[in-house]
């Protein structure tokens, strides 16, 4: 009769145990959906690590800004030049340049840049 004793004494705490493992798997599955929402969405880490969205306004004297992607074209070195005027002055050259000549190299840019 002890046996039966010991045994259900036995039963019913693997019960008990099984019953709150139980219950620390569902509070675990909570936890780990409650994360993978908070993975999909990278704001949420950032507004839970305490930055907020911010943007700086355009400035009042420019219509679009290539910098933010407002022009569909590419911010390019070449753009609008041609390839043999690229080299046309090395860097010793322009050193040894005069104010007069640079001057004149300005002007000839702004014809260029008027042509496009």
């Amino acid at each position: 009769m002890s046996d039966e004793g010991d045994a259900g004494k036995l039963m019913s705490t693997l019960i008990t145990k099984m019953e709150s493992m139980d219950s620390d798997m569902q509070l675990i599955k909570a936890e780990n959906a409650s994360l993978r929402r908070l993975i999909q969405n990278p704001s949420h880490i950032l507004k839970k690590a305490g930055f907020v969205p911010y943007g700086t306004p355009l400035s009042e004297d420019v219509s679009v800004d290539a910098f933010r992607n407002d022009m569909d074209t590419n911010i390019l070195k070449s753009q609008g030049i041609d390839a043999d005027n690229l080299d046309k002055y090395s860097n010793e050259q322009i050193n040894e340049m005069s104010w007069s000549e640079i001057h004149d190299m300005a002007a000839q840019h702004k014809e260029v840049k008027e042509m496009y």
